[in-house]
């Protein structure tokens, strides 16, 4: 009998890694679930398998693929085909690879008896805590056709807004990224072209010629030392950015940026209230539902004031008053969840919050986008100009050289 490492969490939201023994992974799922645990990683003991596990470098399933899935199998389920053969259909039709073998395995364990939220379960680097709970939660009141339209509806959103955010930066980097390329050449190629020029002109040169013609020296001799530290610095700053102390620094760091701090705080509060709407729409408990929010905000101070919400909770409290003293909320949106709590719509009202804070994003990319293009020109400009007046420079000052 096989042996599965998993890793789950408690009622109490406390961290556990063990093994257990099960005949397939399914059933090792079922057993966890049966002691009231939450799965967040499985697999397999012995062997290198990715089934369940995510491992830097493998391919992964977009959010793209993800949302046509939940589409289709939406469409398959209303349409009354049996969801293994669903399933198999669309493992079949996947376009990618990752994704295929995915559905593969949720479909074995499916016929072997799991509930599709077990299945889905085994795979969390591809179907999200949130995705699983409603899954579960349309299982268990019989309204699953209507559980994966609502997913579709969320993740839809979800793929709109990143690229819509994507689309908005990829002008401003695309400058960037060839300035730099032209800078390069011209400290690289062009730049020593007039190092002989200027060869024999010693102390005369002006400064600012000077300053170029030995940055242009310097790279050519350590251009590779550049790339590699330049390198090196990128997967470093990358490790640190992962690190607890390393996102609470960016965070405080773009927070307080006027613009992209705001739209990084909206962005947020759109993905939190998004998710908070879909869950308790879907039936799935507030305190299970501010849980996976947590993961979904990107903001540490945001995680805090939700994990506050859960204590105040539990201790009988409504959810507006901490959201409000948390200070990461505006009153709007404390109003309006007060609002939905007093009326029993919450799920709307946080529907609502979502949709108007989407508008504000939209608000938000606009102004900075035209802030950012602009600014960047500028500092380009300065840069290739102040390269390209110290290499003309001496040529205009040639006759008081003479004289």
């Amino acid at each position: 009998m096989p042996t599965f490492v998993y890793r789950v969490k408690t009622r109490e939201g406390g961290v556990r890694q063990g093994e257990l023994e099960a005949v397939d992974q399914g059933a090792a799922l079922r057993a966890l679930r049966q002691q009231d645990l939450f799965v967040t990683r499985i697999r397999e003991k012995p062997g290198f398998s990715t089934e369940g596990w995510s491992f830097p470098g493998t391919a992964r399933v977009s959010q793209n693929d993800l949302l046509v899935f939940t589409y289709q199998l939406e469409a398959l389920i209303k349409a009354g085909v049996p969801l293994a053969q669903s399933l198999d259909m669309l493992a079949t039709q996947a376009s990618s690879s990752a994704l295929q073998a995915v559905l593969r395995a949720v479909k074995q364990n499916v016929e072997s008896g799991s509930s599709l939220a077990d299945a889905l379960q085994g795979h969390p680097a591809v179907f999200t805590p949130w995705y699983v709970s409603m899954i579960q939660a349309g299982e268990e009141s019989g309204t699953l056709d209507r559980t994966f339209g609502r997913l579709a509806q969320h993740l839809d959103k979800v793929v709109r807004l990143r690229q819509q955010v994507k689309l908005a930066l990829a002008y401003p980097l695309l400058v960037v990224i060839v300035a730099l390329l032209v800078l390069w050449v011209l400290l690289i190629w062009v730049i020593p072209m007039f190092a002989t020029m200027f060869a024999d002109w010693g102390d005369a040169l002006p400064w600012s010629t000077a300053v170029v013609l030995a940055l242009s020296r310097w790279l050519q001799e350590q251009w590779v030392s550049v790339l590699l530290g330049v390198v090196g610095l990128g997967m470093g700053g990358r490790l640190w950015a992962k690190t607890r102390s390393g996102r609470r620094m960016i965070e405080d760091v773009v927070l307080r940026v006027p613009l992209l701090g705001k739209l990084w705080r909206n962005v947020a509060m759109v993905h939190v209230a998004r998710t908070l709407s879909v869950l308790l729409g879907s039936g799935v408990p507030i305190l299970r539902s501010l849980e996976i929010a947590q993961k979904v905000s990107g903001l540490q101070r945001m995680v805090r004031a939700l994990e506050e919400a859960r204590s105040s909770i539990r201790e009988g409290h409504t959810l507006a008053d901490p959201l409000e003293r948390s200070g990461m909320f505006p009153r709007l949106v404390s109003n309006m969840v007060g609002v939905g709590e007093a009326t029993g719509s919450l799920d709307t009202a946080l529907g609502n919050i979502a949709d108007l804070f989407e508008r504000e994003v939209d608000r938000d990319v606009a102004a900075f986008t035209a802030v950012l293009e602009p600014l960047i020109i500028v500092v380009l400009g300065i840069g290739i100009g102040f390269i390209v007046v110290a290499m003309y420079l001496p040529i205009f000052s040639m006759p008081s050289v003479f004289d």
